[in-house]
Order: C-alpha cells, then sequence, then structure tokens
C-alpha cells in the first residue's frame, strides 16, 4: 500500500532521472540502444518533458526553460568546466541512463508495448511504476524470513522487521518511479536471503548456482548490487555442513562465474558501442560538477547525504517533514545499534547480514572516488541489503529496549511517521509551486550605468531597486552571428540570485537578440557602496570559450 500510494501520486517526472531511465525503455522499443553520451532523448520522452515541465534535477520554474528544438550530442573537445557547465544546461537531453546495466529495461519492454499501444506514454509510466511497487512489496516478507533466521521463534521481531521494511517513505518515494532500484533491491535482497538461509548448512552446486545467479542477475539489473559480493562469500566459506574447505572455495568459484557471466553480458554490449567493457571515461563526463580531487570535507557530507536520503529518499524535499523522520529513523539505528553491542549478538547469519550491510555501503560511500567525487552516494543504494537491515534493526531494538511497551511505543510513532508522511506527500502537501515567469518591477528603482562587452555579447545594467533585498534590471544583447548561452542568476555580492522571483530570462540568446528583465537577489546591499555583478559561465563558440561577467556598479 504504502508503494503504490507513491507510484500513483509522485509528479511525473520524478525528478531523480525518472525520464532518462523511462527514455531507455522506450529507446529499445523502437529498436534503439541508445549511447549514453551521445543519444538524444526519444519524442516520446520530450513531449512528457513538455507537458510537465520537468527538465532538469531541479524544481521546474527555478531555472531557465530549456529551448526543446535546440537538441544534440555535446560539442567536441571541450574542457572539463566547460563540459560541466554544458551538462548542467543540457545534460537532461541525452538518453544517459543507458550507461547503465540493461536487465531492467529489457525485461519491462513486454509491459511498456502493451501499455503504452493501450494508453500513451503517461499511462505506461504509471504501469512501469505499479510494477516497481509490487516488486518492492516483495521486500518485507524477506525481512520477515530473514528474521526468522536471525532470532527464530520471536514472532515480535519479525514483525518489526516487516514494519521497517514495508514502511520506509524513501524506498517508497524512490522505487516506485520508473527505473532499475526496485528491481535491482528485491534480487538483491533474494540473493541476502538465499545467503543467510543456507550459510553454515550443506553447500551444493545446486545452491551454489542459484546464489550465483541471484547475484548476476541483480548486477545485471544494476551494477552497485555487486556489493553484496562479500556477504555472499562468507556465507559460502563459513565452515559447517560437512563440507571440507577446498569444497567451499569450488562451490564459491561457481557462483562467481555465474555472476561474472552475467556482468559479461553487458561488458560485451559496451564493446560494441564503445569499444571498451566500461566506458567510465565517457559517462564519467556525464556531470554539472568538474572532476575534484578528495578532500576531507567530503567525507561527512558524503555519509550525511547517504543517511539522510535512505530515510527519506530523493530529491531532498520531496516529502514533507522529513527531517523530523530522518532523526527519528537515526535515532531507532543508533539504539538498534546499541543493543547489539551489548547482547552480543553474533552468529553465521548475522555476520552475513552485517557483510551484506556493510558491502552496500562501501559501495555507496567509494563508488563517487571512480568518478572524480562528481556525486554523493544515496541512501537509495542500500536497499538491496534492506531484509538484513530491517531483521537488524528488529533485534537490536528489542535487545536495547527490555520493556515490551517501550518497543512498542517506538515502533509505533515510527509507524505513525512513516504512515503520516507518506500519506501527506499523497496529498501533495510538499509539492513545490512552479512560478510563473511574469514581469516584475520594483518600486523605487534608480538609474545606473554600467555594461560589459566580450566577444560580441553586451550585458547593461541601467537600474537599480532595494526592495527585501536587490532588484537589478539588466539588458543583454547578443550581437553574434551564433547562440550564446549563460546563466540570467547571477551572483550579487557573493549571493546567488533567485531566478524564480527574478524575470524569466531565457538561458539562450539567439542571434541579434536583445533580453531584458529583473534579476533578483536575497542580499541587502544598501550598504555597500560598490556592488559586484557576476554573470557567470557565458558561453560562445560552441562551448569553445567559457567565462564570467562581472559588472561593479558604485551604488
Amino acid at each position: 500500500m504504502p508503494a503504490l500510494l507513491m507510484a500513483l501520486t509522485q509528479p511525473i517526472w520524478s525528478r531523480v532521472d525518472e525520464a532518462q531511465h523511462t527514455d531507455f525503455i522506450i529507446q529499445l522499443s523502437h529498436g534503439t540502444y541508445p549511447l549514453a553520451d551521445r543519444t538524444v532523448v526519444d519524442p516520446e520522452t520530450l513531449r512528457v518533458m513538455q507537458s510537465t515541465g520537468v527538465y532538469r534535477f531541479e524544481s521546474s520554474g527555478s531555472y531557465p526553460a530549456p529551448d526543446v528544438t535546440d537538441l544534440g550530442p555535446p560539442p567536441a573537445g571541450m574542457s572539463a568546466h566547460a563540459n560541466a557547465v554544458w551538462m548542467s544546461r543540457h545534460l537532461w537531453q541525452l538518453s544517459y541512463e543507458s550507461a547503465q546495466t540493461p536487465g531492467y529495461y529489457v525485461l519491462m519492454l513486454p509491459a511498456w508495448w502493451i501499455a503504452d499501444g493501450l494508453g500513451g506514454t503517461v499511462v505506461a509510466v504509471y504501469v512501469m511504476r505499479v510494477i516497481n511497487a509490487l516488486l518492492i512489496a516483495l521486500l518485507a516478507p524477506m525481512a520477515v524470513v530473514v528474521a526468522w533466521r536471525l532470532a527464530p521463534g520471536r514472532p515480535e521481531v519479525a514483525a518489526l522487521a516487516a514494519l521497517f521494511a514495508a514502511l520506509l517513505p524513501g524506498l517508497a518515494l524512490n522505487a516506485t518511479r520508473v527505473g532499475n532500484d526496485a528491481l535491482g533491491a528485491v534480487l538483491g535482497g533474494a540473493a541476502v536471503v538465499l545467503a543467510i538461509r543456507w550459510t553454515g548448512g550443506a553447500w551444493t552446486a545446486r545452491r551454489a548456482l542459484l546464489l550465483g545467479l541471484a547475484l548476476g542477475a541483480g548486477v545485471l539489473v544494476k551494477l552497485t548490487v555487486l556489493g553484496l559480493a562479500p556477504a555472499v562469500a562468507v556465507a559460502m566459506l563459513w565452515s559447517g555442513g560437512g563440507v571440507t574447505p577446498r569444497r567451499r572455495v569450488v562451490l564459491l568459484v561457481l557462483a562467481g562465474a555465474v555472476a561474472a557471466l552475467c556482468l559479461g553480458i553487458w561488458f560485451v554490449i559496451n564493446l560494441q558501442l564503445y569499444g571498451v567493457p566500461v566506458p567510465a571515461a565517457r559517462t564519467n563526463r556525464l556531470s554539472i560538477i568538474p572532476p575534484m580531487s578528495f578532500d576531507l570535507r567530503y567525507i561527512p557530507f558524503d555519509l550525511a547525504f547517504f543517511v539522510v536520503s535512505y530515510w527519506s529518499g530523493e530529491p531532498l524535499g520531496a516529502l514533507p517533514l522529513a527531517a523530523g523522520f530522518v532523526m527519528l529513523g537515526s535515532l531507532i539505528a543508533v539504539i538498534a545499534i546499541v543493543g547489539l553491542v551489548r547482547q552480543r549478538v553474533s552468529g553465521s547469519p548475522v555476520y552475513v547480514a552485517l557483510a551484506a550491510i556493510a558491502g552496500m555501503l562501501a559501495v555507496a560511500l567509494l563508488l563517487p572516488a571512480t568518478a572524480a567525487f562528481q556525486f554523493a552516494g544515496p541512501g537509495r543504494y542500500e536497499y538491496p541489503a534492506l531484509p538484513a537491515i530491517a531483521a537488524l534493526l528488529a533485534i537490536g531494538l528489542t535487545a536495547a529496549l527490555a520493556r515490551a511497551f517501550a518497543r512498542r511505543a517506538l515502533g509505533g510513532m515510527y509507524a505513525v511517521a512513516a504512515a503520516g508522511i507518506l500519506v501527506a506527500a499523497a496529498l501533495g502537501l510538499a509539492a513545490e509551486a512552479t512560478p510563473a515567469g511574469q514581469d516584475v518591477s520594483p518600486p523605487g528603482a534608480v538609474a545606473i550605468s554600467s555594461s560589459i562587452t566580450l566577444r560580441g555579447v553586451a550585458i547593461t545594467i541601467d537600474r537599480v531597486a532595494f526592495e527585501s533585498g536587490t532588484w537589478i534590471h539588466v539588458i543583454v544583447t547578443n550581437s553574434r552571428s551564433d547562440e550564446v548561452e549563460w546563466n540570467p542568476a547571477a551572483v550579487v555580492s557573493g549571493v546567488a540570485a533567485d531566478y524564480a522571483r527574478s524575470t524569466h530570462l531565457p538561458g539562450d540568446i539567439d542571434p541579434g537578440q536583445t533580453v531584458s528583465g529583473w534579476i533578483y537577489a536575497p542580499v541587502d546591499a544598501r550598504t555597500s557602496q560598490l556592488l559586484e555583478v557576476r554573470f557567470r559561465d557565458v558561453a560562445v563558440d560552441d562551448y569553445a570559450s567559457v567565462g564570467d561577467l562581472v559588472l561593479q556598479l558604485n551604488v
């Protein structure tokens, strides 16, 4: 029910790349296997983008509306900085999720053909979402199976495990949009269940093949499921069941070979399309952030983003009252960890569960290092280990809170909070209003004169006003024979302008075109004698030249 609620009520598109995940299916349905860094989105995808106004990760109305007539692959030979700027403005138009392993998208093709043929693209999107909702509904019974294995004969632990798996707002939000998270989580969860159930037992070739197939299928759906490999290794190498260590190693190699064979399908596809097994050099440029070197401050940021997005999902703020729920979920996790340590919970099934959690955590936190720290690892990467997480949370909570009333009160508080957040989200309480691009005219404007010209682009500021912030009237003329792109949300005395409250100027200026309007920055600059207005990343010559234009205003 929570998953279906989110599947049917969250807006199209989800800003977590739902359009591009869907486009991968659409491209395949039309007989095309898209290149992640070259193929533009299908017209079918573009029509829904235009009808919803959702193109990028940001909220609609917080950035210039894209020019949908100007579609094409990125220019060749751009610098890393220019590439990041181009991607920040144009990444939406590339079918970049085709860099993912293709299992989910291929499996969804029959359902897409039927739904699209009967009701069109939007109906097909909802059908995909419902399928994903039904898939993640399997995670709660998986958590119960794991809880029975870790804590046999304790129905309260099983009930709490089901609660933590079934009522997780981040999972309901992110895994029900069109995308591979749901199937990846279910196949990963199946691998966790098999590994925990069979650990310490009599391993056979059949069991090794099944576990290897579960892991391999999961990886072919979502590459991050590879983080469960340590749990598989711990389960198969743990002594017991009368199987010799040598036999266990042989069976582990067999399971690994099956998983590798599944992943090899993706390698073959990449060799055909890109000429290399893993096209990291090309797909890493699909980022709005230039490559960065490691900084110690990244560690707490990465960890904080992981924790917050695990409980509340992405994009942050999509669910109402999410901050309080993140605090509640984190408190329960801390209490559970204390309970597990105090009770000294151990045994091979527990170690396999911990290995699954640790492996997926390592993938989420370390994967950004392979992409030059251009993104932070989201909490949804941990969902394939959810059956183990939910079971250990339940065991730890019952160990830490001796009184049944305290356990049930905290569990009830969690259930009410999670259900309340999901219902409130379904009612649209966290929906962001799309501001209209209307002309604004602040009172008390005074004349001023400042201008700058660079390579045929002239920017003039002729008026300023101070009304609940700083307002700047700008006139931009493109005297060139080709298009110019810029960022209308200027930086005013170190503070970024609020595009939503400003005149909605276009981000691209055609040859010979002049645009004008008011830019609003939430900063009081009346006490400043000198006001700096920086227009970032003005791009000319098809992004061969990208730089800032800075004006100094004597106010």
